[in-house]
């Protein structure tokens, strides 16, 4: 699929403290502001562990979302109705690290390293066997979820069964006869049977499992990758870095392809659709590339850290509503200063200029107020008391000057007279 010249495009991103936007991106460049963008959640309402930790789709026609918080909570997100369901993945500590839907079934990871598998008969736990990163349902066939993290390789299960139908085997020990480390940072199914890890440790691997347990191919880097995601071919993904870079990799020949540039903070999340690349960074900015000629076509600065990233293909989505954003940094918990309250400020405002010098009349209990100027000798004279000819100021001021060049030089001939150099 292509995306047209003259088309919208449905986004919705999610950030760490846990804001739910809606972007309508047109292709025409023109077209794209701020009344563009609208929030789906109450900025005002959001705690610290309400933070985004998952988000994928629920469904084929894309209509439905799910969205894993850091606080264990699961909510359903209808793009037309709005939120509809919500859940709790109690089952163990740490945060959700991956969602899926395999028909009526909910699959939810948490970091612990528990997947629990929700349906109306019954609830099945599975334990992976160390720490999770990432848990991601395959496309294809959604009865397989693959799972990964820290020291905890990848493995490939299926929906009610106990034991995984494949486990990652580590490649040999380098040069040093060193264990080389493993931390699965993301993965993503390029098929069933072909599966694609990034790791912390800075390696981007690729795993068929018809064939054997280590890895097919191989790829080092010199940077932590966090995220990853499908390319335009069967055999090329998308891997963003730690330090902010972007790049093409091609499994086939084992090495980077292309290189997208813009990103300033760590790559978050990313997705290729219809030959463009949307990507999300820590840069709080959403950037959409040209998947062939790496050009930059769209730059959006959205106020928070961004945590994931979709694009609606199947259907589109309205906005609800014309306003444009509301920064979360700018929310102020209070009341509203109303129009008319702000006439009344300004109008008992004091004028700068005149400085009132306040002064009771005695048992009347009056305040008068007198004008002060400043004097010649450093203190303030009150104007209606004494008024001064200009002439005998200016004279004064001329005597004080010549006594006190008088001083300075009496000054300056009792030290010269007390020199050492002087007297001889």
């Amino acid at each position: 699929m292509v995306i047209a010249e003259d088309k919208e495009v449905d986004i919705f991103v999610a950030s760490k403290i846990g804001s739910f936007k809606h972007i309508k991106y047109h292709t025409d460049s023109t077209k794209n502001n701020k009344k563009c963008i609208e929030n789906l959640v109450e900025i005002k309402s959001l705690q610290k562990d309400d933070a985004i930790t998952s988000m994928v789709w629920g469904n084929e026609e894309q209509t439905e979302i799910l969205i894993g918080k850091k606080n264990q909570q699961v909510q359903v997100y209808d793009t037309i109705q709005g939120f509809t369901k919500s859940y709790t993945a109690d089952f163990g500590t740490g945060d959700i690290v991956g969602l899926g839907k395999h028909k009526r079934r909910l699959l939810a990871a948490l970091s612990s390293g528990v997947v629990q598998i929700w349906s109306k008969k019954e609830n099945a736990v599975v334990n992976t066997g160390g720490k999770l990163d990432k848990m991601k349902v395959c496309d294809q066939d959604t009865t397989l979820f693959a799972t990964g993290g820290e020291e905890n390789d990848l493995k490939v299960w299926r929906i009610g069964e106990a034991a995984p139908l494949f486990s990652a085997k580590n490649l040999p020990h380098d040069w040093l006869q060193l264990r080389r480390p493993v931390w699965v940072s993301d993965l993503t199914f390029l098929s069933p049977e072909l599966l694609a890890v990034c790791s912390r440790h800075g390696y981007v691997r690729l795993y068929d499992t018809r064939s054997q347990r280590r890895p097919v191919c191989n790829v080092e880097f010199q940077m932590a990758a966090t995220c990853m995601a499908p390319a335009f071919d069967d055999r090329h993904v998308l891997v963003g870095f730690g330090r902010g870079q972007l790049q093409q990799v091609d499994l086939r020949r084992g090495k980077p392809d292309k290189a997208y540039k813009g990103a300033v903070g760590a790559v978050s999340s990313v997705v290729a659709v219809g030959g463009r690349v949307f990507s999300t960074s820590l840069d709080r900015h959403l950037r959409v590339h040209q998947g062939d000629s790496k050009e930059l076509l769209y730059k959006q600065y959205m106020t928070s850290k961004l945590a994931c990233v979709l694009v609606q293909t199947a259907t589109t989505t309205p906005l609800k509503r014309e306003d444009p954003e509301v920064k979360e940094e700018d929310q102020v918990e209070g009341t509203e200063v109303k129009e008319e309250d702000m006439d009344d400020i300004f109008e008992n405002m004091e004028t700068i200029g005149e400085k009132p010098s306040l002064k009771r009349n005695g048992d009347t209990g009056i305040t008068e107020t007198k004008k002060m100027k400043p004097s010649t000798e450093g203190s303030t004279v009150d104007i209606e008391d004494k008024e001064e000819d200009p002439e005998e100021a200016i004279v004064k001021l001329l005597r004080s000057t010549e006594k006190q060049k008088k001083r300075m030089e009496k000054k300056k001939r009792e030290k010269k007279a007390k020199s050492v150099f002087h007297n001889a």
